[in-house]
């Protein structure tokens, strides 16, 4: 008897070790993943290039710096926002699906992402009919389309918290309102606009990576990275938060405040990603069931685990969109959505049994 007490403790803690080798060893693949992935999207496109001879030749010809001047102000650049872009997306799914203890809970579906294209919009008609110096043009699309995702958020607050409960059904019903009510007034912005107001609201709203410069990918990055940390930080919030919110309470937790800070950072990612690349659609809501497929519903995995596959499903979208109909691209929407759709339906299929 005495034995088997001792034992049992060994044999938990093997157990446990066990458990937590199989995420480590996923999340140590995706990261040797990353870099593959980098070599084969900026070396593919329209003209192809080898990459790293491109990076260790000593060759300094007309041919060659071409071929870098592609390389570091187009491909690179264009790398970096599909990995923000998709590590940001797939975050936000994971955190909105823990606050909501909902598994269709994503940017996307619950129209902060239309909400925050419906401000660019109505940004970019207003640079149509003013004139504004090129910095502050820059600067008035970000804050428009923030601006758009705050509004979404503050709409499903207002629509879910009402009686202080979350229901799944007023949830899903309020994403399907915000993105109507925003799909509608997006028709009316580009009906009047002009046709080159109209051109730049198509090209985003079906998502783009073409024309990202160093600035724009960097900042979003930087905000991406900086999400990440805190959304690492209150794990164990969210977590309890996932199973109940009213023990996550008991426990001394500050629902309130996590719940608005998690949804002030979800509104800034995804301001930034839509306003800058337009909606890429499906990436919250498929990289956290694929990541918790792969390693359970641990946070501590998840969390980093969802960034590193969204991170490589967009950049790898992407390049196929650039690969299909070379010189000319698809929407990266089309490609993830594409991607995304019939993994919606197995999760409905698979919620009625």
């Amino acid at each position: 008897m005495n034995t088997l007490t001792l034992d049992k403790p060994a044999n938990l803690a093997e157990l446990k070790r066990r458990n937590d080798n199989l995420p480590r060893r996923w999340l140590t693949a995706f990261v040797f993943l990353i870099p593959v992935v980098a070599l084969w999207a900026v070396g593919t496109g329209a003209m192809d290039l080898d990459v790293i001879s491109l990076m260790f030749s000593s060759d300094n010809g007309a041919l060659s710096e071409f071929h870098r001047r592609v390389l570091t102000e187009i491909r690179i650049p264009r790398l970096v926002m599909t990995f923000a872009t998709g590590a940001g997306l797939a975050l936000c799914g994971v955190v909105l699906q823990s606050l909501f203890r909902n598994p269709l809970a994503e940017p996307g579906l619950l129209g902060i992402s239309s909400g925050a294209a419906l401000f660019a919009a109505i940004g970019f008609l207003i640079l149509s009919v003013t004139t504004v110096p090129e910095t502050l043009s820059l600067v008035f699309i970000p804050f428009m389309a923030f601006l758009g995702a705050g509004v979404a958020v503050f709409g499903l607050f207002i629509l879910n918290y009402g009686n202080g409960a979350v229901s799944t059904l007023l949830l899903i019903l309020s994403g399907v309102a915000i993105n109507a009510t925003a799909m509608t007034l997006l028709g009316i912005v580009t009906y009047v606009a002009d046709d080159s107001t109209l051109r730049l609201i198509t090209f985003w709203s079906m998502g783009s990576y073409s024309g990202i410069s160093w600035m724009v990918s960097i900042t979003t990055l930087v905000c991406v990275v900086g999400a990440m940390a805190y959304f690492y930080r209150i794990r164990g919030a969210l977590a309890l938060m996932s199973l109940s919110e009213k023990q996550a309470t008991y426990q001394g937790i500050d629902t309130t405040k996590i719940k608005l800070c998690s949804l002030a950072f979800i509104a800034i990612v995804t301001a930034f990603c839509v306003s800058f690349t337009g909606i890429v659609g499906f990436v919250g809501l498929v990289v956290p069931h694929l990541a918790r497929m792969l390693i359970g519903t641990n946070l501590n995995f998840t969390i980093p685990m969802s960034a590193l596959m969204g991170a490589c499903l967009v950049a790898t979208a992407d390049t196929i969109s650039r690969m299909v109909i070379t010189p000319a691209e698809l929407p990266i929407g089309l490609i993830t959505s594409a991607l995304g759709i019939p993994f919606f339906l197995y999760l409905i299929v698979k919620a009625r049994g």
